[in-house]
């Protein structure tokens, strides 16, 4: 009779647990539809764009009512050179390649839960400081390539898209690398004189 009473209070003691035990398990399936929403995204494609330039090709879908920020880190390799009077670069002429990095984010908003789209950054024509010229001679931008690293993060409800709300790759739901380089021949000089100084 006594070990009967003994499993009696065991058993008591344990059926006072299963109300902690039935919210628990509420909660967690309550939590349950906003992390399966979380982990819909589907990246389809992210990847530099066929068509060449600093450009990615997005297609992401199970987004339900959230859009994208896709961040760009362009690298532009800058040059510039001293020009004559009559527009002509002679063979020794001071030249000078610098490099400038800048970083471009843009908002691209969903449709029924999906984005598919080319993103393409503005990229900034960059000026020239250097090199120092003689007389009678301009310093000028010849020429500037621009290569971008991308990635891309889910934006929350009222978030700006900037480099803060995608601030790494570890981030991101995506990357894509070297997508470019894209050239932009700005002043190539009498018979190319000047553009031919940077082979």
């Amino acid at each position: 009779m006594f070990t009967t009473v003994k499993r009696h209070r065991w058993l008591a003691s344990t059926l006072r647990l299963v109300p902690v035990i039935a919210i628990a398990a509420a909660a967690m399936i309550a939590m349950a539809p906003t992390d399966a929403r979380a982990q819909a995204n589907n990246v389809n494609i992210f990847e530099c764009a066929s068509g060449g330039g600093v450009a990615v090709r997005v297609d992401v879908s199970g987004l339900g009512n959230g859009d994208l920020c896709v961040v760009a880190n362009i690298t532009e390799e800058v040059d510039c050179a001293c020009v004559g009077g009559g527009g002509n670069c002679t063979s020794d002429a001071k030249k000078e390649t610098s490099t400038e990095s800048i970083t471009a984010a843009q908002k691209v908003e969903a449709k029924n839960g999906r984005v598919n789209t080319t993103v393409t950054p503005t990229v900034p024509t960059p000026s020239c400081t250097a090199p120092q010229c003689g007389s009678g001679q301009t310093v000028r931008l010849i020429q500037f390539s621009a290569v971008g690293d991308f990635r891309v993060c889910t934006l929350g409800p009222n978030q700006t898209c900037n480099a803060a709300a995608c601030p790494s790759d570890e981030a991101a739901i995506a990357t894509a690398a070297d997508c470019g380089p894209a050239t932009t021949i700005v002043f190539p000089g009498k018979k190319d004189s000047c553009v031919d100084l940077f082979p």
